[in-house]
């Protein structure tokens, strides 16, 4: 072989290890965008374009693209109701990112998760025919999640509010869902999101005192730990139970 074309072999060889180098730094500023979130909502769109990036670099990059369907679901959730259409367009985004994620790798429980919540948010949000047509999808995806890491706090968590939210004779059990629950912070007890929805659980029965003190572990949590979605989504949404569940201890008048 001549020179010239050892030269161009060798380009070639480089060039996908170009492509990869390239990638991992868009990851890298991608992951830095998205921690610091709760600085300015303008770092989830940083978030979302520096991934991007990484995938255009490397196109079936597996990582990439369940955090880009995680970060399209959690930005749905930080914006305000009134913002609806952008919610709905972040979480198809998010959807179909975790579609092509479990195409590249049907044993990543990442992409199954991120799949399912975003398509849990969209079907939430249109209303409940919308989910009647969805509801197997959404299921197929918990279990399979738990299937795969049967101690995925973000899957038992949403587990625990699909077991709430259904009525007992299609499978609804409160009991199993608090037990998911208290499952989900023994494994991470940073896992802050889990409170709420324990605290909301709690409120449901008329456990008043339970539920604020599940609410406290959000609000009064360690300095170190009010960074991401704890300023946009935990802090405010535990806030407003705690008023709303305070009232109701107050009873009328």
């Amino acid at each position: 072989m001549g020179p010239a074309l050892l030269t161009i072999a060798a380009a070639l060889c480089l060039a996908p290890l170009a492509h990869a180098g390239d990638a991992h730094l868009y990851k890298k500023q991608g992951a830095a965008q998205y921690w610091t979130r709760h600085l300015t909502a303008e770092r989830f769109q940083g978030a979302i374009a520096m991934y991007e990036k990484a995938l255009a670099a490397q196109p079936d990059d597996y990582e990439a693209l369940w955090k880009l369907a995680k970060i399209c679901q959690i930005y749905g959730q930080s914006l305000p109701s009134q913002e609806k259409k952008k919610k709905i367009a972040l979480w198809e985004k998010g959807l179909a990112y975790g579609k092509r994620a479990i195409a590249i790798n049907p044993d990543g429980k990442e992409g199954h998760f991120y799949t399912m919540s975003n398509l849990g948010s969209i079907v939430q949000i249109k209303g409940k025919m919308s989910g009647f047509w969805n509801l197997r999808k959404i299921k197929r995806g918990m279990d399979r999640t738990l299937e795969l890491d049967p101690n995925f706090p973000p899957a038992l968590v949403a587990r625990a509010q699909y077991l709430t939210q259904m009525p007992g004779i299609f499978g609804g059990d409160e009991k199993e869902a608090l037990r998911l629950y208290k499952q989900a912070l023994t494994v991470d007890p940073r896992y802050y999101i889990a409170y709420y929805y324990l605290a909301q659980l709690y409120a449901k029965k008329g456990q008043y005192e339970q539920a604020l003190a599940s609410l406290d572990k959000i609000i009064h949590c360690p300095e170190e730990d009010r960074t991401g979605s704890w300023s946009s989504i935990d802090l405010p949404w535990a806030e407003k139970l705690r008023r709303e569940i305070r009232k109701k201890m107050q009873g009328p008048g």
